[in-house]
């Protein structure tokens, strides 16, 4: 089980798999290989999101990294929070073909800051589960319409994510403000304007909502159950997120800086999130986005620079 001591192994998420088959396989496995040393991402923000959570990057077998990710987080989550008060957790784990990890002996009281990083750590393992299956939604390619097993799994994943966000924000305002809140800005974290638009997997995380998007406006213009299914996923995501805004920034701005209302930012940029899944479907096929998954010649650092981009308005 990952500990406040030892760091929670991800991928990078542009090597992620493009098939949930992948991670039901990687679950069935005993022996899993080794992650070897940790390889920081190459962007400064991303290394500093990583570091400051506890993520450590590998990109040694990425769905066996991802079902391990899971499984810590999850155990180390439910060791303050049991998993019953969560039931979207489960399901998510289902999804995943992921066997729901054994209650941690004992119960523990985790102090604010601990089940801040906890939580953010269980979100971050989610969100890479979601790109993994909008990629097995969509990859059959722009001229057919997303799957609905890729999409269903991924709003369950997704609202599995607002359930790590509202076991993240678990304790007392007074807490963010005395504790959580000063160990992100200066002088207890070096670099200014800490925010999610720093997580590697965010950015790869919209990349995927971007594509599902447009192959779906092609192939489905007027909407469907499994377009409805994602978009109240999302929105769940954005509730919860603006749950814990409100809750513990209130009017303020938040540590991006950005408008005086971090609440208003917030509420802007989901409107943003939400075009994502709807844009229109005029677009000609060759504007698509690029899938970043990985090419059997490709090295991993060569891989990530080929990936990257501007950063994208996100969480705040």
């Amino acid at each position: 089980m990952t500990t406040r001591t030892s760091p929670l192994w991800l991928s990078p998420p542009e090597l992620l798999p493009a098939a949930l088959a992948a991670l039901s396989s990687a679950a069935a496995q005993r022996d899993h290989a080794d992650h070897g040393p940790a390889q920081p991402l190459p962007d400064a923000r991303e290394a500093d999101y990583d570091a400051y959570f506890g993520i450590a990057r590998t990109p040694r077998a990425p769905a066996c990294t991802l079902v391990r990710a899971l499984c810590s987080a999850v155990a180390e989550v439910r060791a303050w929070a049991p998993l019953p008060a969560e039931p979207a957790l489960r399901t998510a784990l289902l999804a995943c073909g992921v066997a729901e990890p054994a209650l941690p002996d004992g119960s523990s009281r985790e102090a604010p800051l601990a089940r801040w990083k906890a939580g953010h750590r269980l979100f971050l393992a989610l969100t890479q589960a979601t790109i993994v299956a909008l990629r097995d939604a969509t990859t059959r390619g722009t001229q057919h319409h997303p799957t609905p097993t890729g999409t269903r799994a991924a709003a369950a994943l997704l609202r599995a994510c607002a359930a790590a966000m509202r076991l993240t924000a678990s304790f007392t305002p007074h807490a963010y403000d005395s504790v959580v809140r000063p160990s992100m800005e200066p002088p207890e974290h070096t670099m200014e304007g800490f925010s999610g638009l720093w997580s590697a997997d965010h950015r790869i995380l919209v990349e995927q909502l971007r594509i599902w998007g447009s192959v779906h406006a092609r192939a489905c213009p007027t909407g469907c159950a499994p377009h409805q299914e994602l978009s109240v996923a999302l929105d769940e995501v954005h509730t919860a997120h603006h749950g814990i805004c409100v809750r513990f920034v209130g009017h303020r701005p938040s540590l991006l800086g950005g408008h005086d209302n971090a609440a208003v930012t917030l509420t802007r940029l989901a409107g943003a999130r939400r075009r994502l899944l709807s844009p229109r479907a005029t677009a000609q096929p060759d504007t698509l986005p690029v899938q970043t998954t990985p090419r059997a010649n490709d090295e991993p650092g060569a891989l990530a620079l080929r990936g990257r981009r501007d950063a994208n308005p996100g969480k705040s």
